[in-house]
């Protein structure tokens, strides 16, 4: 297998991965799996992912490779749309080590990207991380029964792990636990954990969006939207668009599941500056802009957005933890293995 730096695939034109693949996405669907693709690389060109990007995914790879060999399986657990994929392959590639790629995801939009990007490497394989039951509830499937009892040398998990819920995340641990071979690698960061570790001089990662839901909550427009609606209707609405940024959890959190479920751990840091026009691209993409529903799609949910963002950002920078610029986040990168093999 040769080098494919430049466009990741083998053959142009010639569908070999294998696995999940997208059918009936709407027109927004599409553009939403673009848009944060695009956020992640500069007009979607994968030779150029913007600064935060790489500075955070280059840490994580460096971390990983020492435990990735040729016909390691490794697991990237929460793909999205193929952003550390993208760059691990390119190591790989350059290493000239071949690797079973194994990518899952719940979010058909950003998954279909990753396909649509990775879909003509033979050595990716994809998964959709969620299934729907006979009651028509949709459930996440567990990752022993997606990779079918195989055990993986490394997974791998790249800013997942603080979207995942405290009440769940013990038992995720477990299934990393029992999906990976007794010498076998868990690889993680995340921008947006609390811990001691994080400088004054920083924020976490979602800190600015955060602040823009809570601007957007005293917004008029929106106001009058949401008085519009029944009690119920208003309630769950806003608790659903609380959940697309949700309140940080400890790193202690996630570090107790991994012990509770028999991991060792080695844990780094690092502070990754995050430009402003990154942090707009990365705000209005289709899904993550929804903290502004009901104003409407389009240039009124899109200014409204960007004007609380610049208060985010100026106030991140009087606080210290930004400039006129850029802002800083603070990464956890960590490494963890059973049995306290190494």
């Amino acid at each position: 297998m040769g080098m494919r730096i430049d466009n990741l695939s083998p053959a142009i034109g010639t569908v070999v991965a294998t696995g999940w693949e997208p059918s009936g996405l709407s027109d927004a669907e599409v553009w939403d799996g673009e848009a944060y693709h695009k956020a992640l690389y500069r007009d979607g060109d994968t030779n150029r992912p913007v600064k935060w990007h790489k500075n955070s995914v280059d840490k994580l790879i460096e971390i990983a490779s020492p435990h990735i060999d040729n016909e390691s399986l490794v697991v990237d657990y929460g793909s999205g749309t193929g952003g550390s994929a993208i760059e691990l392959l390119k190591s790989l590639d350059e290493r000239g080590v071949e690797v079973e790629l194994v990518l899952i995801d719940p979010l058909v939009s950003w998954f279909s990207k990753a396909r649509d990007l990775l879909g003509e490497r033979e050595d990716v394989h994809f998964e959709l991380s969620i299934e729907r039951e006979a009651s028509g509830r949709t459930s996440f499937r567990r990752l022993e029964d997606i990779l079918e009892g195989r055990k993986a040398d490394v997974i791998i998990s790249s800013s997942t792990l603080h979207l995942i819920p405290a009440k769940t995340i013990g038992d995720l641990a477990l299934q990393f636990a029992g999906s990976l071979k007794e010498d076998g690698a868990f690889v993680w960061d995340s921008g947006d954990l609390e811990s001691d570790l994080r400088p004054e001089s920083s924020a976490l990662l979602h800190d600015p969006y955060r602040a823009v839901r809570e601007l957007l909550r005293l917004d008029e427009i929106r106001s009058a939207r949401l008085s519009e609606m029944a009690d119920d209707e208003k309630d769950g609405h806003e608790r659903r668009l609380d959940r697309i940024f949700p309140t940080p959890l400890s790193i202690d959190v996630v570090l107790g599941a991994l012990r509770e479920a028999g991991f060792s751990s080695e844990i780094q840091d690092k502070v990754v500056s995050f430009s402003r026009e990154d942090a707009e691209n990365f705000v209005l993409v289709p899904r993550l802009a929804e903290i502004a529903s009901p104003l409407h799609l389009g240039e009124e949910r899109d200014d409204a957005i960007r004007g609380a963002l610049d208060s985010a950002l100026r106030s991140i920078a009087d606080e210290g933890r930004g400039n006129d610029e850029e802002y800083r986040s603070h990464w956890v990168f960590g490494r963890h293995w059973l049995n306290q093999s190494t």
